[in-house]
């Protein structure tokens, strides 16, 4: 049955809004009769007054028009009335009074629906001149509340952009594709491009834990876009297909995202703010058992586990005289007393809270236009002992340095600095640091503390108490800067010179600390680590644009070269045995444990040159013709392929201009788009082009013993970058004067020269030789629509849907590694393969022909081929493990002073393992024991023949599976989810008293994340991979805008 959980601060969001609500409709001060409205109106270009702008009340004749400076008085009817000021090219804008005496306004120049100017690669284009797959998100759009994550801004929003959170911890990474992950070793995530600025060395710099015993993990996982302030995002611009990204060239191949932030206007200077509160509860994890259910189950369950071991009926025909008497380790009275017992879950987890300042200026002359902004947020997280807050600010200058001479300077500085949850690998620490993995399997049974005041030990001894984890310190302080100027110069009226550098680099350091007192039964005297990594990227670009008519048409044309260098450089050190927790990690020295002391260094770096050229060639404007051309030279390149080429070919029609569609009324614009393109992935090549050594191979001259080295990888000289080629077919469409307008597009896209290993003749060491082999492919299609569903002067209804559907398969495999008989050539990349399952061995004749030697409790596995033996010829495609569909709905209402907005998106045609379900072990149950979830209750046992999990005897033939994977837990992860519900309200200025005069607007706004989930998933939640996933959260922010 399909379940609707609906995790909502339910009283919290409704006494807001009750109280709220009453405030809005029982207002201090109500007007009922005419009044004198006045204001200016300005250009929202430079801040200039308009003259001659037409202020009418709206359904009637009563109107004026602005003086020389844009100032108009005007005597309304009602305090309910609204304003309607038009203007010869400016959009129109209608304004409700609300009781306002001072109202100011700003008109936009009008753009033509089509006429919009596209961000693209070193440049920009008109809309209808674009005949790539691109697709635009503005600020307009665009929900920065209370997240740390500009990705996740556009979630939904982006057809065949799939991003999906892989951990909610604050700043938490996510996974990022466009239109599918067709690289099977490669990196799938696209290229990030900042104010036009690649950013070469994209990679976190968060440095890991390590420990010789434990284990390694890397780095905290987070987003490496958490440096940016999302309120300074201008528009966020996704090249899809490989003839827009074309010419970003070798780093491409998987999409390009181009971030522009917010610049000056000329103008008088405006300020605003917004500040927000936000309230986040953990949504319900899994139910575990409580301390009398472990305990009657673990009883249950270790009483078949006796019979079972002993070979005693119904597992065999043993005398039960012959075995020494089962002994419970829990009694009934134990069971009776047991109660609840503690909850681990509660204990580590707390209500989170967000609290945000934002604070933006912008404005300027017509020669100096800057922008402005400081951002701050404390982040307390619903995990006890995480925390994350974030420091930022910009300074974004235009300055024209004399005529047709301009500088633009982008700059940012980023603080990170917050306590890591330790939870695993999210954490980059060993998966025995995972707070929630030993909160939801430690014993309810066991109390937190023992007699005298040490953290208790579990019957599994080297669990560490989940409250221990409370006293870890592991600090990540991250600082981040970027600067990128730009230098044009105007060479004649067609021809024009930019000069681009950037620099970027972000720096982390990072302590860790395990106290004694934690009792870790592993390093029992405590450890601290202390660790350092910095990324750098530097980056130099020189490009001629040319734009002039050229016979009948008009071309546009780029050319230019840059360079390109970006490196890593870190130290890491680490401390075991300590005799006082007073130094933390700050003095490592001091440790006692010499053998398990670690310092370890390292450095790389890499370079690339490259050139590009883009030529548009529009015809009588309604033929577009796009060429782009990028070569690179790369220092990860190997030595026979130092260069790659890569070309990008478009073509845009513009029908509805024809003379057949012209007269079309219905029809406002109507564009065929064609192209092709080819961009490269070189993050395969890192590190696999090299020789490689490796040291600690001893070999004896004589009698004397000599430290050796051999090769651990051989070079391939030849070793190539993945290419990816797109050919795409669109449309894009306008109706009824663009009340409803979008895009179509259907592709295609191949991806060859496979990075794969080839087997090396077995006397051979190395084992394996890195190699370009084997093809894949991903065709889908992507729906972008746009309607305006109501327009009057009091009610705005717009919505947006995004819909897109992909499926990435083998084209061609590597002919040297065989495969298995139950893998089609042509699979997809994603697929699941494993034995079918029929059910539960309830009674001895439930037992199949085919498996004899199964026990009670044991899964029946299906013998496809009906040969009376189970093993690689009974494996099935079970299904895929991405998404085969993506939505997003979008749908914005204004009503007077009131605006709402409803986000849906979702994810459909995938399957998941229930991610609660790996705990679920009956064994461990009994031998540990260790607490999972309430499924434990449906394991099936002698006392409880109606079990539908398999108990806990071994089933003999699970041994045969050579993919070890059933479609046991394995459910459909299909789901919609309501991701937020944003209600808002302009303040009228007559509430405002004396400083309605300096306030230009004043909003108040409730926003609530993460509403629900509408799913036939069993699990904790379907997006989530990880077995322990950090919580998800339910959050609602109040806060006010104001702007000045």
């Amino acid at each position: 049955m399909i379940r609707y959980r609906l995790l909502l601060l339910r009283r919290m969001f409704l006494g807001l809004l009750m109280g709220w609500g009453l405030w809005i409709v029982y207002p201090p001060l109500s007007v009922y009769a005419q009044l004198t409205v006045s204001g200016r109106v300005t250009s929202a270009e430079d801040g200039q007054g308009l003259p001659g702008v037409n202020v009418v009340v709206s359904g009637t004749t009563v109107g004026t028009a602005t003086d020389l400076d844009g100032r108009y008085v005007l005597v309304v009817p009602s305090p309910n009335d609204t304003l309607v000021f038009s203007f010869v090219g400016f959009e129109t804008a209608v304004v409700p009074v609300a009781g306002r005496t001072v109202i100011h306004v700003e008109l936009r120049p009008a753009v033509i629906l089509g006429e919009e100017v596209v961000v693209i690669g070193y440049g920009t284009l008109r809309q209808r001149e674009v005949g790539g797959a691109v697709t635009t998100v503005n600020a307009e759009e665009l929900n920065p509340i209370a997240t740390l994550s500009v990705n996740q801004m556009v979630q939904g929003k982006v057809p065949g952009l799939d991003l999906r959170v892989r951990t909610t911890q604050p700043g938490g990474g996510v996974s990022v594709n466009v239109r599918g992950a067709i690289s099977p070793r490669g990196n799938n995530t696209p290229l990030y491009v900042i104010d036009g600025v690649p950013i070469t060395e994209y990679r976190q710099s968060d440095p890991g834990l390590y420990d010789r015993d434990l284990g390694f993990y890397g780095g905290v996982d987070r987003d490496p876009l958490a440096f940016l302030n999302p309120s300074d995002i201008e528009s966020i611009t996704v090249l899809k297909d490989a003839s827009a990204a074309a010419i970003y060239g070798s780093a491409a191949a998987n999409g390009v995202v181009l971030i522009t932030t917010k610049s000056g206007r000329a103008g008088a200077v405006r300020v605003d703010y917004r500040g927000s509160y936000t309230a986040q509860r953990m949504q319900d994890y899994f139910p575990l058992l409580n301390a009398r259910q472990f305990m009657e189950e673990q009883r249950r369950l270790s009483y078949d586990r006796y019979l079972y071991e002993n070979q005693l009926p119904p597992y065999g025909s043993r005398n039960p005289n012959s075995v020494p008497p089962y002994t419970p380790l829990f009694s009934d009275t134990d069971i009776l007393n047991a109660g609840r017992g503690t909850d681990w879950i509660d204990l580590i987890s707390e209500n989170g809270q967000v609290i945000e300042h934002n604070i933006a200026v912008r404005g300027g002359s017509p020669n100096t236009q800057f922008y402005t902004s400081f951002n701050l947020q404390l982040n307390d997280a619903v995990l006890k002992n995480s925390n994350l807050n974030r420091y930022s600010l910009r300074l974004n200058v235009d300055q024209n340095l004399s005529s047709g001479v301009r500088l633009r300077l982008r700059t940012q500085a980023t603080r990170l600095e917050g306590n890591n949850a330790s939870t695993g690998a999210n954490a980059g620490g060993p998966e025995k640091f995972n707070m929630i993995q030993n909160a939801m399997t430690f014993a309810p049974t066991v109390p937190i503390y023992d007699e005298n005041g040490n953290f208790t030990k579990s019957y599994y001894r080297i669990q560490m108490n989940p409250a221990a984890f409370l006293i870890i310190d592991d600090d990540s302080r991250v600082t981040s800067l970027f600067a990128a100027p730009t230098l044009e110069v105007d060479l004649t009226d067609q021809l024009q010179l930019n000069v681009v550098g950037q620099y970027q680099e972000e720096t982390t350091l990072r302590g860790f600390y395990l106290p004694r007192t934690a009792d870790h039964d592993v390093l029992p005297e405590g450890m601290a680590q202390k660790s350092t990594n910095s990324v750098q990227n530097y980056s130099a670009e020189s490009y001629l644009t040319y734009t002039g008519s050229v016979g009948p048409g008009v071309l546009t044309a780029v050319a230019g070269a840059g360079y390109y260098r970006g490196g890593t450089e870190g130290s890491f050190m680490q401390g075991v045995g300590f005799f006082t927790d007073a130094f933390g990690y700050n003095n490592i020295g001091v440790s006692s444990d010499k053998l398990r002391s670690i310092m370890n260094s390292w450095k790389s770096a890499r370079t690339k040159l490259s050139q590009f050229a883009r030529i548009n060639y529009a015809l009588q404007d309604r033929y577009v013709l796009t060429l782009v051309a990028r070569r690179d030279g790369s220092s990860i390149f190997s030595e026979n392929h130092k260069w790659g080429f890569f070309p990008g070919v478009s073509f845009a029609w513009l029908l509805s201009d024809e003379p057949f569609l012209r007269n079309v009324a219905s029809l406002s614009q109507l564009k065929l788009r064609l192209s092709y393109g080819e961009a490269g992935n070189e993050s395969v090549l890192s590190g696999n082009t090299l020789q490689l050594y490796t040291t600690g191979y001893p070999f004896v001259i004589g009698s004397t013993e000599y430290n050796g080295v051999a090769v651990s990888q051989v070079a391939n000289p030849n070793l190539k970058w993945e290419t990816v080629q797109t050919f795409n077919v669109g449309l894009d469409f306008g109706l009824w004067r663009y009340r409803v307008r979008g895009s179509l597009d259907v592709f295609v896209k191949t991806a060859r020269d496979l990075l794969d290993f080839n087997p090396l003749p077995v006397n051979n060491p190395v084992g394996r030789l890195a190699d370009n082999v084997g093809s894949t492919r991903s065709r889908g299609f992507e729906l972008a629509l746009h309607t305006e569903n109501l327009s009057s002067s009091q009610l705005r209804w717009n919505t947006d849907l995004t819909l897109a559907y992909y499926k990435s398969y083998w084209v061609e495999r590597n002919p040297r590694v065989p495969l298995p008989p139950y893998i089609g050539e042509h699979d997809p990349l994603d697929a699941l393969y494993g034995w079918q399952t029929a059910g539960i061995i309830r009674k001895p004749e439930d037992r199949p022909a085919y498996m004899p030697n199964a026990n009670l409790g044991n899964l029946i596995f299906v013998d496809q081929n009906n040969d009376g033996v189970l093993n690689e010829q009974d494996v099935v495609l079970l299904g895929n493990t991405t998404p085969r569909w993506q939505l997003g709905l979008n749908n914005t209402i204004s009503l007077g002073n009131f605006d709402v907005n409803v986000f849906v998106y979702g994810y459909l045609g995938f399957k998941r393992y229930n991610n609660f379900a790996p705990s679920v072990d009956a064994i461990s149950q009994v031998t540990t024991p260790m607490n999972t979830t309430i499924y434990a209750r449906d394991i099936w046992s002698t006392t409880k023949p109606e079990g539908t999990r398999p108990g806990v005897a071994a089933n003999p033939y699970a041994t045969n599976n050579p993919t070890g994977n059933t479609d046991f837990d394995l459910h459909d992860a299909s789901f919609l989810r309501l991701k937020s519900i944003t209600l808002g309200y302009t303040i009228p200025s007559r509430w405002l008293g004396g400083v309605a005069s300096s306030v230009r607007q004043a909003r108040l706004f409730i926003d609530v994340q993460n509403l629900g989930v509408l799913t036939n998933y069993p699990g904790f939640d379907p997006e989530y991979t990880e077995p322990n996933p950090y919580p998800k959260y339910t959050s609602i922010t109040v806060g006010l805008e104001l702007g000045f």
